[in-house]
């Protein structure tokens, strides 16, 4: 007779709370590593200048630059699909979830999307 697991071979709700919370904050700490790299960056091309660097040095940099520059839309976007995958789930399972902390953890890292939104927002009307 062939052993027949008594675990479902989908993951629970709760898991998969937790998987897709542990997701957006990842995405969202992501995304602001590579908006410290600009301002780092930008610091950089500023110091090659002020030392008289070699134009090549001081155009490499900048592409290193530029390259960081187009990751942001990317990660905003990484950013809101997970959100939202977030966000349905929230929905769908609250009723089942009795976790009140996962609950929690899975508000906290949407508002957490939300205030990157607002920060990046601000920064377009900035720039």
């Amino acid at each position: 007779m062939p052993i027949v697991s008594k675990r479902s071979s989908r993951p629970s709700a709760l898991t998969q709370l937790k998987i897709k919370t542990n997701a957006v904050n990842r995405l969202v700490k992501d995304k602001q590593v590579y908006v410290d790299e600009i301002e780092a960056q930008k610091v950089r091309i500023e110091e090659f200048r002020m030392r008289n660097a070699h134009e090549a040095d001081i155009r490499k940099q900048n592409e290193v630059l530029e390259e960081t520059v187009l990751m942001i839309p990317h990660m905003e976007r990484r950013i809101r699909d997970a959100a939202q995958d977030l966000e349905n789930l929230v929905l769908a399972s609250a009723a089942e979830i009795d976790d009140l902390d996962v609950l929690d953890d899975a508000r906290k890292a949407l508002a957490a999307t939300r205030a990157s939104d607002d920060e990046s927002a601000a920064e377009d009307k900035a720039a």
